[in-house]
């Protein structure tokens, strides 16, 4: 049986227009991007890690963290994230990409791990727990995990603009070519209403408080995170 390696790939750029620079923006004793990073580092099924940041000069400040922290950086296209992901796959020859973004501070590393298994034993192309597509956990605690000749089908065929800034949406297109599969959360993490990837001012703020409240060096798990926001919801009626 052929080893396969699986790599996790964080997206990060300090480019954007809701909230330029977020990535190396603290929340508590640590930036976003570190945040994402100490998540990742817990997972046990990948064989490593790796930032995928851009050429452009700004992000110069993210290889330096990625440089100071240890971690392997790779620096490519800033608007083809298609583009820039494949690459980075393989500069270390990934045969699995475990795809997550920079702004997703409570991912959940132990359904991040169960996705892993799932999608080895099952032989899946393309696997997801993401909210957006139905997972039922809260939007930014999810990931996407895409075998590499999946992604480098996309990367040689996609022409549609959507499909280069959405690197795994070439796979998703066609379910009859590429097997899909979906992982639901666990009762006790389903709260699709439930927004924790870092986006806007608001949300970088609600990352702050729930760090503040449980702990500002704190790994802090999903499930705490959820817990706090129920009773957020319970006392103030509030929307999270």
């Amino acid at each position: 049986m052929r080893y396969e390696k699986t790599v996790a790939i964080v997206q990060a750029r300090l480019a954007g227009t809701r909230l330029p620079g977020k990535v190396l923006m603290p929340i508590g004793t640590s930036s976003l991007l570190e945040r994402v990073v100490e998540r990742v580092l817990r997972m046990q099924r990948i064989d490593g890690l790796l930032v995928a940041t851009t050429h452009a000069p700004h992000d110069d400040a993210i290889e330096h963290l990625c440089r100071s922290n240890g971690w392997a950086c790779y620096r490519g296209a800033d608007e083809d994230v298609l583009e820039r992901l494949y690459r980075a796959a393989q500069s270390v020859q990934a045969n699995h990409i475990v795809r997550i973004d920079g702004d997703q501070p409570f991912l959940d590393w132990r359904e991040a791990d169960r996705l892993v298994d799932m999608h080895l034993h099952e032989g899946a192309d393309l696997s997801h727990n993401l909210s957006a597509r139905g997972s039922g956990l809260p939007d930014g605690a999810g990931c996407e995990i895409v075998r590499f000749e999946a992604l480098e089908s996309a990367w040689r065929e996609a022409r549609d603009p959507a499909q280069r800034v959405h690197p795994c949406e070439f796979v998703f297109a066609d379910p009859k070519r590429f097997r899909v599969l979906s992982r639901r959360a666990p009762p006790e993490l389903a709260r699709p209403g439930y927004r924790l990837r870092v986006e806007s001012p608001d949300d970088l703020e609600r990352a702050r408080r729930i760090h503040r409240v449980l702990g500002e060096r704190a790994c802090v798990e999903l499930s705490r995170a959820i817990a706090l926001l129920d009773s957020d919801v319970l006392t103030r009626g509030v929307a999270m």
